[in-house]
């Protein structure tokens, strides 16, 4: 008897679906659809890193991608499951019931009402007050950011928005990240107290530890903003990881997909997190996970790294990534989103730019750049610091530029493997996903040249989504654990690049330039 299931990504664009064959990870079906409202550049300010996202953008996306897989699937009463993964930390004030404000008449065009988006950088400054609130207790509760908060994390967002948006501030019954949205949205679950918050992101973005009972006390939190002790009492303060059930399909959702409601939905997950499954994580193996921005993830045995946290590494908790293990996040703020603004500026395609500089020869006096166009994430965390270019001459041409952005990815990438490996954690083996990583040879064997290492490129095009079908197998009761399926269902490599000796030794003397390039930016 055939049993499928359905894992379901958001990325920063647009949402995807993939139909899963539960017996060996064969993927059926697929779906993609783009964030309408989004695509509009509606509701965002890039010059004050403002981003934001309308629900009905992910409600009507889910809904589309949905139909376009179950239509295609051989017997839909064969899904057993469906899983969902989301960026993050992209979180949106809700009302009592869990339901974003902006879903209200009144809050409709308001974009404080929305989802902050993961790379909206407006809580800069309340980032910053974390992190100095963290130095003055013991332990520090902003350890598992590596004592360094980001804008990017869940709390800054929340403060940024109640001292700004005194309307939204008063009708807030609370507050939830994008994957929990999605899960609560197909469960039918309208209660706080009902809720089964993923752990990842709680984890890795919202300072949750166990071993501190949960949250911070809230003194710490009333020290940082009186706004914001009432609304930690809001919020769930238990959370769940990926392999259980947030619950089954509800009737409304059955009935708009062509699905029954006896499909188990698992609990939600940050996208990252879940292209590392999709891809076969595990001790020893990192996962680079090549996107709009890029995210390098890894995992090492509790025992060994236990209480041990790594200076200026973004996310570092136990039970994220995969549960059981200690889970590493780290990586660029920004990556894909380099290469499409440089092609934006230029009007060139970016394969004719990567064949241009592909063939330029290696040479000391090239432009040479930092890759901080989003701010830098690790490993000396800024939200304010912006990227630079040097070395141009008049005739540097756009190749040149190309390739000097390619070549700053790639050493910003170095610099965050180098502090895993000087952080005691373990890497033998690196695999790449993304479209990045299936799609351009060019930045893969930079990369792979920068690093001196072998890297692998899943043969999975939706990694994220994969991932997210494999905790809905391991939810459903399909497989004991997620390292068996990631076993039974995770692809091969379809592609492995390795390293040149020369183009090697010649991108360490560059690296040491970039290195002091970058401190002179900082």
């Amino acid at each position: 008897m055939k049993r499928y299931t359905i894992g379901i990504d958001y990325g920063t664009d647009s949402a995807r679906a993939v139909l899963v064959d539960a017996a060996d990870g064969r993927i059926l079906a697929s779906a993609t659809s783009a964030y309408s409202r989004w695509a509009g550049g509606s509701w965002c300010d890039p010059l004050s890193q403002q981003f934001r996202q309308h629900p009905l953008d992910y409600i009507e996306s889910l809904e589309a991608v949905l139909r376009e897989v179950v239509a295609a699937c051989p017997d839909p009463s064969a899904v057993k499951a469906i899983a969902v993964d989301t960026t993050g930390s992209t979180v949106c004030f809700t009302d009592s019931e869990g339901m974003p404000l902006s879903l209200r008449p009144e809050f409709a065009s308001d974009p404080d009402a929305m989802f902050v988006l993961w790379k909206d950088h407006t809580g800069t400054a309340e980032a910053e007050e974390f992190t100095a609130a963290g130095a003055r207790y013991t332990p520090n509760y902003i350890c598992q950011s590596g004592n360094h908060y980001s804008a990017e994390c869940t709390w800054a967002k929340v403060l940024h928005v109640l001292r700004t948006n005194p309307a939204v501030r008063k009708a807030a019954g609370g507050f939830i990240d994008e994957c929990d949205f999605v899960t609560n949205l197909l469960t039918g679950c309208r209660s706080f107290a009902d809720m089964k918050w993923g752990h990842c992101i709680p984890a890795a973005k919202q300072l949750w530890n166990k071993d501190w009972g949960g949250y911070p006390p809230e003194s710490f939190f009333a020290e940082i903003d009186p706004l914001l002790p009432p609304v930690l009492k809001m919020v769930p303060q238990v959370n769940y990881p990926c392999s259980e059930a947030a619950g089954t399909l509800c009737h409304e959702w059955a009935a708009r997909v062509g699905l029954g409601e006896g499909v188990v939905v698992g609990v939600g997950n940050c996208d990252a997190h879940s292209g590392a499954v999709g891809a076969g994580v595990r001790p020893g193996t990192a996962v680079l996970n090549l996107g709009t921005s890029a995210c390098y993830m890894a995992v090492m045995p509790v025992e060994e790294m236990k209480g041990h946290f790594i200076e200026g590494l973004f996310g570092q908790a136990e039970g994220t990534i995969l549960e059981g293990f200690m889970g590493y996040e780290t990586g660029l703020s920004a990556f894909g989103d380099i290469f499409a603004w440089f092609k934006r500026l230029c009007g060139i395609p970016l394969p004719e730019l990567a064949d241009q500089a592909s063939g330029i020869a290696l040479r000391d006096d090239l432009p040479l750049a930092t890759d901080f166009f989003n701010g830098r994430r690790a490993p000396n965390p800024s939200n304010i610091v912006t990227a630079s270019i040097s070395g141009l001459r008049i005739t540097t041409g756009p190749a040149e530029i190309y390739r000097a952005l390619v070549e700053a990815a790639a050493f910003g990438s170095k610099a965050c493997i180098d502090q895993y490996l000087d952080g005691g954690i373990r890497i033998d083996k690196m695999i790449a996903v993304g479209g990045i990583a299936q799609k351009s040879p060019f930045v893969m064997q930079m990369l792979c040249d920068v690093l001196g290492r072998p890297v692998e490129v899943s043969d999975c095009k939706d990694a994220c989504a994969m991932g997210a079908a494999i905790h809905a197998a391991v939810a459903a009761g399909l497989y004991p654990s997620v390292l068996e399926a990631e076993d039974a269902l995770c692809p091969g490599a379809c592609a492995t690049y390795t390293p040149d000796k020369e183009r090697h030794e010649f991108y360490l003397r560059r690296y040491e330039r970039y290195k002091e390039l970058a401190n002179f930016v900082l």
